[in-house]
């Protein structure tokens, strides 16, 4: 799988301007030689702040999806990020499958679209993001997100256990404010609703990767991607030896390592914070006995400052070599997380 992205201005969403988004997709696409029906998932950040906004937003990105692929729709998924280096643009990602041992799906389940790509045998489920009506209270609306996720994943003969990695995204990630029925903080409500459909029984094989960000806009949403073969997971993961988290995953079937190090928040600076967790990557790489490709797919990371912008850019091009650098602004957990860092890319085999 490979991944390439488009910067768009965001006033083109806002205003519904469908066509002139249709026209820069299909010339980019076509400038690079990328046949839509090798796109396997499309994925939009725009710097989006209220409800209402989202719903214009979302309405146009979900119409240009559909002129754009016709009847062979990928898995999707919108998400309220502004980006740190220019807010008035928004960024779609393009995540590719066009090798020839590659066989893509392109389905729907209860009018929701995703991809199903087999490889060797190998079946990998790509969700694009789930997400229900905005309104409402946060233990109905995760509890049921979790329920269609559970629901497309037997559809597919799955189960969580499949799992290989989940992203949540959720607003007030840092709120204290506490549900008058549950007493839970949004966090709390998620990590709870969790623990009723992850059942310990299923992930003999490792725990998948978690990960769960801020979202600027009311609401939740999963993604996810699952692996299976001859009914068994096919992720490889490793555990955080301090903290017993996933750290990583390494998909086999998109021959994909995935990797959400754990952020030391006690380093005072955003240097020391980002160094540190370029470090953890590698290490935990070896942990797992994988070799990975000198250049990353993509590094993406989220500060909370903007004045760290600069410095995060240095740090990222004098250590990695990647395709693609995204970073968002954005609130973290902690008033002490000076950044949030994921890395992809490939494995040497």
């Amino acid at each position: 799988m490979k991944y390439t992205s488009l910067k768009i201005d965001s006033h083109l969403l806002f205003m519904d301007k469908t066509d002139e988004i249709n026209h820069e997709i299909s010339s980019f696409l076509s400038d690079l030689s990328i046949a839509p029906t090798t796109i396997v998932k499309v994925e939009c950040y725009a710097p989006v702040k209220n409800n209402d906004e989202l719903t214009t937003c979302t309405k146009s990105f979900d119409s240009v999806v559909s002129e754009v692929f016709k009847d062979k729709i990928p898995a999707n998924l919108f998400v309220a990020k502004e980006l740190a280096d220019d807010a008035t643009k928004a960024l779609l990602k393009f995540c590719i499958c066009d090798e020839k041992s590659f066989t893509i799906e392109y389905k729907e389940f209860q009018k929701f679209n995703y991809c199903v790509v087999k490889n060797n045998e190998e079946t990998i489920l790509i969700s694009g993001g789930i997400s229900f009506d905005q309104s409402g209270d946060k233990l109905r609306l995760v509890q049921s997100t979790f329920d269609f996720m559970e629901q497309l994943l037997d559809h597919e003969e799955m189960h969580f256990g499949h799992v290989s990695c989940q992203t949540n995204f959720i607003n007030d990630i840092q709120g204290k404010k506490a549900d008058t029925t549950t007493g839970w903080t949004n966090v709390q409500t998620i990590n709870e609703i969790r623990t009723l459909y992850f059942d310990p029984n299923l992930f003999k094989h490792g725990y998948p990767l978690q990960h769960t960000m801020n979202s600027d806009t009311d609401g939740f949403v999963i993604d996810f991607i699952a692996a299976v073969k001859d009914g068994f997971p096919t992720a490889q993961y490793n555990l955080d030896a301090e903290s017993e988290q996933t750290q990583n995953c390494f998909i086999p079937g998109l021959n994909k390592f995935i990797c959400r190090p754990p952020v030391n928040s006690g380093a005072a600076s955003s240097k020391g914070q980002l160094e540190e967790a370029l470090t953890s990557i590698i290490q935990s790489a070896d942990n797992c006995g994988l070799k990975l490709n000198k250049k990353a797919d993509e590094v993406k990371i989220t500060i909370p400052d903007n004045k760290d912008l600069e410095e995060v850019q240095h740090i990222i091009s004098k250590q990695i070599d990647t395709n693609k650098l995204v970073i968002f602004h954005s609130t973290l957990e902690s008033n002490d997380l000076k950044m949030d860092i994921e890395i992809i890319t490939s494995v040497i085999l």
